[in-house]
């Protein structure tokens, strides 16, 4: 038995796959960028590159271990697929300071500057393009295996361990769609991803296993896979067609979901997806600035997004679409940047289109508290703030400088330019009625701040419109400020105490708005007000 007992030896420790694993997978987590990846695929390719170092080996101890290594799951190569991912959106974000490389050409003696690409952005261009072809090799690999399952082990096939499926596919697609900085030919790498998805998915669904009549297919394109698509077009910079590519999308996973195929369901968009489309489109305008001519049809198509949405609503699609604060907030500054004639009436049109929004969902809470609804379809998704009815205020009070200049303008065109002038100084005045009226919301000193301006650049200067400033002021120290007081700006600059909505921009557009003679008249009354309500 001692003999025995000196002669044995303690089992082996075995590496296993999982084991592995566990080790990409902490460098995936690491938050380290482009050095986890490379870490990460260094142990795929140690696995990967176990048997061939075994099979040079002529010893009989080798061959009789070698079905003992650790050989690369489908977890292994989605681990390393996902550092590379990762590193693309992480090495892209470092680059808010480095340098650009600019590329200058020179053509008949003029040198003109190319758009520049910050070389943060290349280097997550470069970890995306990793994580594409780690999967390219991951796809190759499981197309191997099936092959020759199919000529040389016909009783044990490859059940398919290695093959990528969705989940993968939409790694690589969140690594081309969230770098920072993306491009045109970011974008373009993602429209190939789900144009490969799309391809397998149906070269696979007349082979895949059913259930209750569903195929059952390993690479689907859903929602998610969609939804990175449009956000690689909608963030890309550099180009203008972006947000037009990005609705293109958007209307054929409806027209999909239309279609009353099996994918229905995963691919109708939810309102992240409106909202992708809507920012781009509302970002061209504000990069593009005032002037250019095609800033009214962005905001309209933000516009007809947003009516899209509340048709939607209406039709009470599963899940169910409709408009949020947020779809309304988005239009009202696509025409706000816009800086378009017409953008006055177009912010106020959507401003009530909230509100009435937002009555209609209080209406619908107050009839089940009162057991007449379903809470199942209920939510408060529209709610106006303050800042909303200001963006229409502001945009009203900068509406001035549209037309000629005064000099060129004869009387009657003089004449038609203020009355349009006081029509858009009356919907600055109606969103004020409005929001003093409304009661989940109450001006504040940028208000009222807005609305000493608005008389200033759109009504005469007269004494009517004196009176009408002093109205306002009134109006101001006399309305309860209800706004919390900021960490972030100056005490000097905030409202005092007893001083309503009065704070120093509120007292600065008073002294441009009115004669000093007024203003010390006025500022008194204000003062003792004041002193009056501060104890």
């Amino acid at each position: 038995w001692a003999k025995a007992e000196s002669s044995s030896s303690p089992p082996p420790v075995l590496i296993t796959p999982n084991t592995v694993n566990l080790c990409i997978s902490a460098w995936c987590y690491s938050n380290k960028g482009q050095i986890a990846a490379e870490r990460a695929q260094r142990l795929l390719n140690w696995m990967e590159n176990l048997p061939a170092s075994t099979n040079t080996s002529s010893s009989s101890s080798s061959s009789q271990f070698a079905s003992l290594l650790p050989q690369p799951n489908y977890q292994s190569y989605a681990l390393a697929i996902d550092a590379w991912a990762q590193a693309a959106v992480i090495e892209s974000s470092k680059g808010s300071a480095a340098t650009t490389t600019t590329t200058t050409t020179n053509n008949n003696n003029t040198a003109t500057n190319s758009k520049s690409i910050p070389d943060a952005t290349k280097a997550g261009f470069n970890c995306a393009k990793r994580a594409e072809e780690l999967l390219m090799r991951m796809q190759a690999k499981h197309e191997e295996l099936q092959r020759l399952s199919e000529i040389t082990n016909r009783d044990l096939p490859y059940n398919s361990e290695l093959q990528p499926d969705t989940n993968v596919f939409n790694k690589v697609l969140m690594a081309w769609s969230h770098i920072r900085g993306g491009t045109k030919a970011s974008s373009i790498r993602a429209m190939r991803i789900l144009d490969l998805m799309q391809e397998l998915h149906h070269h696979q669904s007349s082979d895949a296993p059913s259930w209750q009549g569903i195929g059952l297919s390993k690479v689907q394109p859903n929602l998610h896979t969609y939804k990175c698509v449009i956000y690689a077009w909608g963030h890309a910079s550099h180009t203008l067609e972006g947000p037009d590519r990005a609705e293109e999308i958007l209307r054929h996973m409806l027209s999909i979901s239309k279609a009353g195929n099996n994918l229905g369901k995963e691919v109708l968009p939810d309102e992240e997806c409106f909202h992708i489309v809507m920012k781009s489109h509302a970002e061209l305008v504000r990069r593009r600035g005032k002037g250019d001519i095609s800033n009214a049809d962005r905001a309209r198509q933000v516009t007809d997004l947003l009516n899209w949405m509340e048709l939607l609503g209406v039709r009470r699609t599963k899940p169910k679409i409709e408009p949020t604060t947020e779809s309304y907030r988005i239009a009202l500054s696509a025409w706000a940047w816009s800086h378009h004639i017409d953008a006055p009436k177009q912010l106020e049109e959507i401003l009530f289109r909230m509100i009435r929004a937002c009555e209609l969902n209080r209406n619908k809470l107050r009839d089940i508290q009162n057991g007449l609804g379903s809470k199942d379809s209920f939510t408060l998704a529209v709610t106006p703030e303050t800042k909303d009815f200001n963006t229409v205020i502001n945009c009203c009070s900068f509406a001035r400088g549209v037309g000629v200049p005064k000099d060129e303008l004869d009387d009657d065109i003089k004449l038609s330019q203020q009355l349009a002038l006081k029509e858009t100084y009356d919907i600055a005045e109606g969103v004020l009625d409005a929001l003093l009226s409304f009661p989940y919301a109450q001006p504040d000193s940028n208000t009222f701040a807005g609305m000493i301006r608005a008389c200033v650049n759109l009504l005469p200067d007269t004494d009517e419109r004196d009176v009408r400033v002093i109205d306002i002021f009134r109006l101001a120290y006399q309305t309860p400020n209800t706004a919390v007081k900021s960490s972030v700006i100056p005490e000097r600059l905030q409202v005092p105490a007893g001083g309503g909505c009065v704070d120093a921009n509120v007292l600065r557009q008073l002294r441009y708005a009115i004669p000093t003679s007024e203003y010390i008249r006025v500022r008194e009354e204000y003062e003792e007000h004041r002193r009056k309500n501060s104890k």
